[in-house]
């Protein structure tokens, strides 16, 4: 089954509320813990950015940051990837051609965006100004969120031995049992 089928598709977006306000919340404490820990950090110009603005940037770097990760992370099980976007469907994916995973490699590819960005993302809000720490707290809440279809398919992938290979087909997988 496709994670782009309409009826998939609608409960995923559903769905994908769960880790929104898992990750708000996880992200609102660890902001209000880290200001207190370091103290408040101005700056001038994070302050004059309008925020729609801020926020339109914040989704593009978002979704780029969250594909290229999943790039890397297919580079580094071995294959080339491949980057895309349906826009009819609304999602933007990146794969490999013909290539096959591992279960636990396929693991690794589906879940790296969003363990780096939200690790990587907290770290960083302890050192940069507030204004700023709050669009990168953003991201790290908005990524949560649109990673629903990959935790989906990690936790179809995920029942299965790890002997398994599994094909990612961009907007799908194949899961071939040994």
């Amino acid at each position: 089954m496709a994670a782009t089928e309409g009826r998939v598709l609608f409960w995923l977006n559903v769905l994908s509320l769960i880790p929104l306000v898992i990750a708000l919340m996880v992200v609102g404490l660890w902001g209000v813990f880290v200001r207190r820990l370091r103290g408040p950090i101005p700056s001038v110009f994070w302050e004059n950015v309008p925020w729609i603005l801020a926020v339109v940037v914040v989704i593009a770097l978002m979704i780029g940051l969250h594909e290229w990760i999943h790039g890397l992370a297919i580079r580094w099980v071995g294959y080339k990837p491949r980057y895309g976007i349906n826009l009819a469907k609304g999602v933007f994916f990146a794969t490999t051609d013909n290539g096959l995973f591992w279960r636990d490699q396929f693991l690794i590819v589906a879940l790296a965006p969003l363990v780096i960005i939200s690790v990587v993302g907290m770290i960083l809000m302890i050192f940069t100004p507030d204004s700023l720490a709050y669009y990168i707290g953003l991201i790290v809440v908005m990524n949560a969120a649109g990673a629903i279809g990959d935790l989906w398919m990690a936790a179809v992938v995920w029942r299965y031995p790890p002997n398994t290979l599994v094909r990612d087909e961009a907007d799908s997988i194949r899961i071939y049992i040994r």
